[in-house]
């Protein structure tokens, strides 16, 4: 089950700046929490849009739908 949370939360413990994909308005990072739970961090045209926590998935499950998103093929 995906989370959409607010851009403010105080549980992540990692934003990944060499771990990200993107398209040409689209770009996700890839976070950890603090619970050791995967997620990623949507901007479109370098605004901030949501936060995808995807609890219980490895990380490559998450750089996937990370990958999906910036493409345009996941909202």
């Amino acid at each position: 089950m995906q989370v959409v949370t607010p851009f403010h939360r105080s549980d992540i413990e990692y934003i990944s700046k060499s771990n990200y994909f993107y398209s040409d308005t689209r770009k996700a990072y890839i976070f950890a929490t603090t619970k050791n739970e995967y997620g990623y961090r949507c901007f479109k045209n370098q605004v901030f849009q949501q936060d995808v926590l995807i609890p219980n998935k490895s990380i490559h499950f998450v750089e996937d739908e990370a990958e999906n998103w910036a493409k345009g093929t996941v909202e």
